[in-house]
């Protein structure tokens, strides 16, 4: 079976490589091609693309940049988009199916699908309209999501959700009968993250995630005021700075590690005895999963995208997004040992039974088949 996957609109396997993603995104198809499924990756990228064959001979790799020139505005870079399917049709006509891996840059795979006939695959990691209505008060970005949405998801055969609730959401929204959307939870390697026998860091818990106004971190921030506890941050963004600042006017005791690399992470995630995320909302966030499956306690706010893995005081902790609730989930966890080894146990076993790459691999499988 051959497979062309889109990559989200602008995105390289360089840029997937800078942020530390590489090695996860692409185990999903390296493990697929055991099972006879030809991967070929569509990027925004140029020839240095090509350098990364080495490390996935099993994939092949078209960046588009190095078979055509980069456009110079943006608006002709979103023009080329939509004329892809033509400039490539020699090279992706013999696929058996198309899938997305967001919504973004998902009309390429459209028009391609119109012009040979393919059967498509709309992945959503998150939903975009949906997300797009809590990040923006702009009026014609919102409908111009939604009309884009509209479209994509009449033309896909098959619409991949990470959540349940993301699927109701589609159903509701864009009247898109249930039978065309299939729930699949992001995938992690359980075998990478797993627990291991590591030096806890006493009166420590982590944070993984983009420094963004989406994750709630002054109200985390509120809630570790004169603390004993410290907090330590992977990641990068926008407010890192302002945060910084926050911390240093406040007495929160953190440290900012930056980023590191997904394939370190379990390493890093198994020197803590919590792990929090204090988000208004969330898609299906894979940190919290890795988290889990490494058998870490987590924390988590009451949200969609939270609430549907988390099950309070069973494999996790449920607060609320304000800081008082949030300070009374840290101070229950961190005092007691037992409750963290209990939820721990009951996260692995989540993560293994739910976001295990096996898991997804058989769920990949039988969409396949139910539609060639």
């Amino acid at each position: 079976m051959n497979l062309i996957l889109f990559f989200t609109y602008g995105v390289s396997l360089r840029m997937w490589d800078e942020k530390g993603l590489l090695d996860r995104e692409v185990s999903l198809y390296q493990r697929l091609s055991k099972e006879g499924v030809k991967t070929t990756v569509i990027t925004y990228g140029d020839e240095e693309d090509y350098a990364y064959r080495r490390k996935m001979p099993e994939i092949d790799i078209m960046p588009v940049y190095a078979l055509t020139k980069k456009p110079a505005t943006k608006i002709c870079a979103f023009v080329h988009s939509l004329i892809l399917p033509f400039i490539l049709k020699d090279k992706i006509k013999g696929a058996d199916i198309f899938k997305t891996n967001q919504m973004s840059g998902s009309w390429t795979a459209v028009i391609g699908k119109l012009l040979f006939g393919k059967k498509l695959i709309v992945r959503c990691g998150y939903e975009w309209f949906r997300f797009t209505q809590k990040l923006t008060p702009s009026l014609f970005r919102r409908w111009t999501v939604f009309a884009a949405e509209w479209l994509i998801y009449r033309a896909a055969d098959r619409i991949l959700l990470t959540s349940e609730g993301d699927r109701d959401f589609v159903s509701s929204r864009f009247k898109i009968p249930a039978g065309r959307i299939s729930v699949s939870p992001n995938f992690i390697d359980t075998e990478l993250f797993k627990p291991a026998d590591s030096d806890v860091k006493k009166n420590h818990m982590l944070f993984i995630g983009r420094l963004t106004r989406q994750k709630n971190l002054f109200s985390l921030f509120d809630a570790l005021k004169s603390s004993v506890w410290t907090l330590d941050m992977v990641g990068d963004g926008e407010l890192k700075t302002t945060l910084a600042e926050y911390a240093e006017r406040n007495n929160v005791k953190v440290n900012f590690l930056g980023r590191i690399a997904n394939s370190r992470l379990p390493e890093v995630i198994n020197q803590y005895p919590l792990f929090i995320l204090p988000s208004y909302y969330e898609g299906n966030p894979k940190v919290l999963l890795e988290a889990m499956s490494c058998g870490r306690a987590v924390i988590g706010t009451n949200v969609e995208g939270i609430r549907e893995i988390i099950d309070n005081k069973v494999n996790g902790i449920l607060c609320e997004t304000n800081a008082g609730s949030i300070k009374s989930a840290i101070e229950e966890v961190m005092h007691d040992n037992d409750l963290r080894g209990r939820l721990g146990i009951k996260a692995r076993l989540f993560a293994e039974e739910n976001c295990s790459i096996e898991a997804t691999v058989k769920r990949e499988l039988a969409v396949f088949k139910g539609l060639i």
